[in-house]
């Protein structure tokens, strides 16, 4: 079955930019912020993308109707646009105008890090949404939001617009790292299958409970960082999730995913490589900071929150990890855990949300 592309008009370029952070610097005299994103257009889908979308169908068992839903559109949409590489993003953040050293890659990703004095934040929020990017550099569409500044490149006439917050982590504060998958959203990772009809063919389903309880975290000063597996390339339709079930804002963290005919066989494999070097880097710009890590049993969420939390014990507060039945933490398993790496923190294990009460527990 030769699936049914959306319509593409090439060279019509788009930025996403991703939920990012800022930490102060120098006693917090100074403030770095992090940016990140990635800049790509709307094209004609090659031959190699049309092989790999056909092997999705196949692999997903999709009807013709299913293939050309605007939901199957849309998980898709990430894998099928073309990376613009070589390109410089210019940034508006807190009322100034910057322009990143770093050219996006070939992938189109680009990130660089900001150091503003800390008076030009003056007035925006010690944590929540600050930052806005915007694509275009014109004052006519600044954003007059609260709490939000911009980043724009005019790449054509006719600039478009994106846009993410960027929050700012207080020298010290509790941090939540949690997962998405399987903690927070339904993916069902231990199923080849089953995990990719979640992600591309079926609508997100929240863990019930996951977000009442982040926002009562967040009520209580905690700040979010989503660490996942999950690929950039979906990112949109997890932003639009995270917002449509009232989880609360945080700084996003997702894995790059490059085309390759065999990616979808690879799935598994690909998620399994460790997403560790992500949290040990938000531990070591936020060495005053205390954290809580969230996740599941499906995959090594405990292997990896035990053996991190062994290399910051001053730092890791708590871990909880969500039951699942199809790979439980079980006794064996968890008395392997510390073993090898200690009972630094002990670890819990919930089925119900409700279960993980205030952010620190009395």
């Amino acid at each position: 079955m030769s699936p049914e592309l959306p319509n593409r008009h090439a060279h019509d370029p788009r930025v996403t930019l991703y939920p990012t952070i800022g930490f102060p610097l120098a006693g917090g005299q100074v403030w770095r912020v992090i940016i990140q994103g990635r800049i790509s257009q709307d094209a004609p889908a090659s031959f190699g993308k049309r092989l790999m979308l056909k092997g999705l169908i196949r692999a997903l068992d999709l009807s013709r109707e299913e293939a050309s839903s605007e939901l199957f559109g849309e998980r898709i949409d990430g894998f099928l646009t073309s990376p613009i590489a070589g390109q410089r993003i210019q940034v508006e953040l807190a009322g100034q105008h910057y322009v990143l050293r770093r050219k996006s890659k070939r992938s189109g990703l680009f990130s660089c890090k900001l150091d503003l004095p800390a008076k030009q934040l003056r007035g925006f929020k010690s944590f929540g949404q600050i930052l806005k990017l915007d694509e275009d550099s014109s004052a006519s569409r600044r954003s007059t939001a609260d709490h939000q500044t911009q980043a724009t490149e005019s790449l054509t006439a006719n600039p478009i617009s994106a846009g993410c917050p960027v929050l700012l982590a207080e020298e010290s504060g509790i941090s939540v790292v949690s997962d998405i998958d399987d903690t927070i959203k339904l993916t069902e990772v231990t199923s080849r299958r089953r995990m990719l009809q979640r992600t591309f063919a079926i609508p997100f389903e929240p863990i019930e409970g996951m977000a009442d309880v982040y926002q009562h975290w967040a009520n209580q000063g905690a700040l979010f960082h989503y660490v996942s597996s999950s690929p950039w390339q979906i990112y949109s339709p997890i932003d639009r999730f995270l917002r449509s079930e009232n989880f609360p804002v945080g700084s996003m963290h997702l894995k790059w995913f490059r085309l390759r005919d065999e990616i979808f066989k690879r799935w598994q494999i690909l998620r399994r490589k460790s997403k560790s070097g992500v949290i040990r880097g938000l531990m070591k710009r936020l060495p005053n900071r205390s954290f809580v890590l969230v996740g599941d049993s499906g995959e090594k969420d405990p292997e990896i929150y035990a053996k991190i939390a062994s290399k910051f014990p001053k730092q890791v507060i708590r871990i909880c990890i969500r039951q699942i039945e199809a790979n439980p933490l079980d006794g064996p398993r968890l008395d392997a855990i510390y073993r090898r790496h200690g009972m630094i923190v002990p670890i819990q294990v919930f089925s119900n949300a409700v279960q993980l009460g205030d952010v620190i527990s009395g």
